[in-house]
């Protein structure tokens, strides 16, 4: 009579040791398939990005004497879109270039995100002064881009 291996804990451990061993390399196959497959989670953050090209806060700096009340201007520049907004007390407005309709998902550091309508021309407005940092995703017509991430 055959003895089964499965009717003891011990033999039955060390078949399940052997069958592991056995999918080292299938695993790790597996585990570089996966890895593979998450760095694309963000390739279109990664291929649409609108670096910030120009700060006016930066370039008040290197002037002798500033404006206090002067807006700050932040312009995002990629293909196909531009962003550029004015930063005023406590409001943001802006603009998409090349002009069109479409929407806008504000994120903010924190976690909140919110969405704001673009106009035919391109102009938008943001409901608040965003508190910490934040990124605009645009989506028109034209393209769509995610701007690089600001503190206002």
């Amino acid at each position: 009579m055959t003895q089964h291996r499965w009717d003891d804990d011990d033999r039955l451990l060390e078949d399940l040791a052997a069958a592991l061993r056995a999918t080292e390399p299938l695993a790790q196959t597996i585990a570089e398939h996966a890895e593979g497959a998450l760095s694309w989670r963000t390739i279109d953050d990664d291929l649409l990005r609108a670096g910030l090209t120009f700060d006016s806060s930066l370039a008040a700096a290197a002037e002798v004497r500033a404006e206090s009340d002067a807006a700050r201007v932040l312009v995002f520049t990629s293909t196909p879109l531009s962003v550029e907004l004015e930063v005023l007390h406590s409001e943001v407005v802006g603009q998409i270039l090349p002009a069109g309709a479409g929407e806008i998902r504000v994120e903010t550091s924190d976690g909140t995100t919110y969405d704001v309508v673009v106009d035919e021309s391109g102009f938008f407005e943001l409901p608040a002064l965003p508190a910490g940092s934040m990124r605009l995703r645009c989506d028109t017509a034209t393209g769509r881009v995610v701007t690089d991430w600001v503190q206002l």
